[in-house]
């Protein structure tokens, strides 16, 4: 609850903070916590049942500050323009939280609840953009997908463009972060679950690849360079993308996104199908 006490100025500690928590992956890790940015990612957030240490709001906008002083337990208010001074965000949001990074999971769990629900897992190689990381997240769990392992030297899960991008899905998405990619697709093989690389070319035509209609791990690479050789021939098989046009490649998050719903589109068309269809509510 908000104590009543005067707004914090930028020289304070804990604004100092968040300056750091928004800026150095090394910050996050040895705080155990990480930055959520705007009002409707708080939200979400509380929605998810993230762990929430504190949360900040701007002193000009009393309406957040009734919002949250109800729902946080922990609540700071802020000088006017303060945040803006130090959230990375270009345009400056009146409310952030610091939220503790929660218990982490291992790749063998995630490949068990591929195998048990026949659903897919994104599996993402030295993917250095964090934009691209948020976006298949959100691509990840709208398409149903049970769970996304960010292997090798992926950009960190708690930078905050990653967090902003995701909108929302970071909370509630498992996500498993490994340094090993052989141990990540060792991970899939022990289970059962295929492994399907993503290539430019050479792969079997997205649309005929029968790994999609079941549990598979998409094995996505970084934006420059795609997979490595030893990668790609570490996985089952590989696929590209069917296209009509000049273009060489889709971005990886774009590609991702298009083998995420192919294999929802498999499992729309099968009678067992038990989840949401296109233009049904959410329960």
């Amino acid at each position: 609850m908000y104590s009543g006490d005067a707004p914090l100025g930028a020289a304070n500690p804990r604004i100092k903070q968040l300056r750091r928590l928004s800026g150095r992956r090394s910050s996050r890790l040895e705080e155990g916590a990480f930055i959520i940015e705007g009002a409707v990612l708080v939200r979400e957030a509380l929605a998810a049942g993230v762990a929430l240490q504190s949360v900040f709001v701007d002193a000009d906008r009393t309406d957040l500050v009734h919002e949250f002083e109800a729902l946080a337990t922990d609540l700071t208010v802020v000088s006017s323009g303060v945040l803006g001074s130090v959230l990375p965000t270009v345009a400056p949001q009146p409310v952030c939280a610091v939220a503790s990074i929660g218990v982490a999971v291992e790749p063998a769990a995630i490949a068990a609840r591929a195998a048990a629900t026949q659903r897919p897992v994104v599996v993402l190689v030295d993917v250095a953009d964090p934009g691209n990381v948020g976006t298949l997240l959100r691509a990840a769990e709208s398409s149903g997908c049970v769970g996304m392992v960010l292997a090798g030297t992926s950009v960190d899960l708690f930078n905050p463009k990653v967090v902003r991008s995701s909108a929302g899905s970071v909370f509630r998405m498992a996500v498993a972060v490994e340094t090993s990619t052989v141990a990540v697709l060792d991970a899939f093989s022990e289970a059962g679950v295929p492994s399907l690389a993503a290539v430019a070319g050479g792969g079997v035509v997205h649309l005929q690849a029968v790994e999609l209609g079941g549990a598979v791990a998409i094995v996505l690479g970084n934006e420059a360079h795609g997979l490595a050789t030893e990668t790609i021939a570490a996985c089952e098989s590989a696929v590209t993308i069917a296209m009509d046009g000049p273009t060489e490649s889709l971005n990886v998050a774009m590609a991702g996104t298009v083998l995420c719903f192919e294999a929802l589109r498999r499992r729309l068309a099968t009678p067992q199908f038990t989840g949401r269809r296109g233009g049904e509510p959410p329960a």
